[in-house]
């Protein structure tokens, strides 16, 4: 008898073996028993445990190989190796995420003999590509792609973005092109087989079809490389961009890193060109010190609304064009606090805020859901002037229908509405002769099928507010992405009001990325923060906190405790592979009862 060594998809860290008479090959599925039921797990081949000593621990049989050679191609079958060992996932986590449900099921499907990546007669490149406007960039990749002539995937942060290259794509005539799903079910499967046995040569898609199964790619391609999207919200928290830079380096593929502003971790290491086409006289910066604030009951410290913001509105919808307010916060008001006491009203459940809606009627928790009668008195001091601070989207709506009156269409567009596909074709048909659109940052993805003359940040400080270190640059990337994204964006004004106007972060908008990366690395620096050192974020099971803590402390490991609500602890590393080595011990399969600790990492 054999043992083989069998990973089987799950938040554990450490393999399983078994017992079979024979060898299997590594990558190949297996079907095993796992506690009182059967699992389809992964063989990694023969054992390196000791096979003496049985009689100490009982050793299961393999039920039966499922397949006669690997379904992964060999690049896939490495990298699932060193995303495990890289975001501290283990190789399970990184095979489920990589597989569609049918493969982790047991569905037959015809195996294909993956080439060796010794066998390949070529060496991995990597180019950078960065320019502001989107047509101009998607042409150069059909240039790189018409050069390339061969295998290729291409990567881009949102759905809506790889279904325009893909059109673009059929209009130039290329073939056996693929849109990858963008969800599971059985058009990822069959998407995947279809790559898997070579049906198809170029596959665009999001964030997760830098795991389709097409056998050493010759070219990956990233398009707004540094987009938040490109980290995966869920287990295993996923940096894909890194991902797809690793298969990269394993297959020998020419790699493209590509967008409007490269990452931190791009920019520091490699120091790409500029080709900077300053926007300066679309740029209108108002500071909101000295704007009007219409008033609306219940609600003080209302949102300021310049004259250059009504006017630039009022003027791009007599071009008939449409015209996006941002404000990314929703709710009537964002806190009710008393001006006697200075209290803020809180859930009487899970201590978070209460925020007022719906005209200052009800208040709500936006945690749980908790929502009561608008109270009429402070519950802390009895007193009666309570009043909301720091309203949203809902009164950024009033005042734009106000605006509007019944002359222009005046909808709400954010996350949390219904900004289905049937939506938006009723959005853009409506909105054909112009019209307002209030909505949190994912209205920007409305200029892609709109013409948006004219974005107005209604408080472009919102963004770089948040106490995370990455806060200005997600607000210099969305205001920056406001210029440039969509039809006719050359011709599209923008409206920042701030607090700062044109200060700190936003000289970026005018100086460019060079000038931004340069600000902002400096402090990052002085602080030790991504991209100069990798942040775990670790949430431990419930009640371990103190336990993990002690015994990272142990191991020499410094963690932070950042407090809150949160029961996270920050570790700052150099490298992943020493933190691994460390926790190993709290992911062993042993600690299914207890729970497994959470990690997140951010790289840059």
């Amino acid at each position: 008898m054999t043992l083989i060594d069998v990973v089987v998809p799950g938040p554990w860290w450490n393999s399983l073996s078994y017992e079979y008479e024979g060898d299997v090959k590594p990558g190949v599925r297996v079907l095993v028993p796992m506690g009182p039921s059967k699992r389809v797990g992964f063989s990694l081949g023969r054992s390196s445990g000791p096979s003496e000593n049985k009689e100490i621990f009982r050793i299961r049989s393999l039920i039966r190989p499922l397949d006669e050679e690997t379904l992964f191609p060999n690049d896939l079958w490495l990298l699932s190796h060193w995303i495990g060992v890289n975001f501290l996932c283990g190789r399970g986590e990184a095979l489920r995420v990589m597989s569609p449900s049918q493969l982790l099921k047991g569905e037959a499907t015809e195996p294909i003999p993956p080439s060796g990546v010794e066998k390949l007669n070529r060496s991995f490149t990597q180019n950078y590509y960065y320019f502001s406007e989107d047509e101009q960039r998607h042409k150069r990749y059909v240039d790189i792609l018409r050069n390339n002539q061969g295998s290729a995937i291409l990567l881009f942060p949102e759905r809506v973005l790889a279904e325009l290259f893909y059109s673009l794509l059929e209009t130039q005539g290329f073939e056996k092109v693929l849109l990858w799903p963008s969800v599971g079910g059985k058009k990822l499967w069959e998407a995947w087989n279809k790559a898997r046995i070579g049906d198809v040569n170029i596959i665009v898609g999001g964030p997760g079809a830098v795991f389709a199964p097409l056998c050493n790619p010759e070219l990956i391609l990233v398009d707004e490389e540094s987009s938040p999207a490109y980290r995966l919200q869920s287990v295993p928290f996923l940096q894909i961009r890194s991902v797809a830079v690793q298969r990269a380096r394993i297959a020998k593929s020419s790699l493209y890193l590509c967008g409007r502003l490269p990452s931190s971790k791009i920019f520091l290491h490699k120091k790409p060109e500029e080709q900077l086409v300053s926007p300066e006289k679309r740029a209108f910066f108002v500071d909101t010190k000295f704007a009007p604030k219409p008033d609306f009951p219940g609600i003080s410290s209302s949102f300021p609304l310049s004259e250059s913001l009504v006017r630039e509105t009022m003027k791009c919808l007599g071009e008939k064009r449409t015209a996006l307010w941002i404000l990314d916060r929703k709710g009537y008001a964002g806190e009710i606090t008393c001006e006697e006491c200075g209290g803020t009203l809180v859930c009487h459940s899970c201590g978070v805020a209460l925020r007022a809606e719906e005209e200052a009627v009800n208040v709500t928790c936006p945690l749980c859901g908790y929502k009561a009668p608008f109270p009429k008195k402070c519950p802390k001091c009895g007193g009666f002037l309570l009043s909301g601070k720091r309203p949203g989207l809902e009164i950024v709506l009033k005042i734009a229908q106000a605006l509007c009156g019944e002359g222009y269409p005046v909808v709400e567009w954010h996350a949390e509405k219904n900004t289905s596909k049937k939506r938006l074709r009723e959005i853009n048909a409506h909105f054909v002769h112009g019209g307002i659109v209030v909505g949190s940052r994912a209205a920007l993805s409305l200029c892609d099928s709109m013409l948006v003359g004219m974005i107005g940040w209604i408080d472009a400080d919102a963004e770089a507010r948040k106490v995370v270190y990455r806060s200005k640059f997600d607000a210099y990337r969305m205001v920056l992405e406001s210029f440039w994204r969509g039809r006719e964006a050359a011709q599209r004004r923008v409206i920042i009001q701030s607090r700062r106007p044109g200060k700190g972060w936003q000289r970026g908008i005018l100086e460019g990325w060079t000038s931004f990366w340069y600000k902002e690395l400096k402090e990052r620096q002085e602080y030790g923060f991504p991209p100069f050192s990798i942040l775990a974020e670790i949430t431990p099971p419930p009640n371990k906190k103190e336990e993990l803590l002690d015994y990272l402390v142990e191991k020499n490991i410094m963690a932070m405790d950042p407090g809150g609500k949160e029961k996270t602890l920050w570790i700052f590393v150099e490298r992943p592979g020493k933190l691994k080595k460390v926790l190993e011990p709290w992911f062993n399969i042993s600690k299914s009862r207890e729970g497994f600790p959470l990690v997140s990492l951010w790289i840059d």
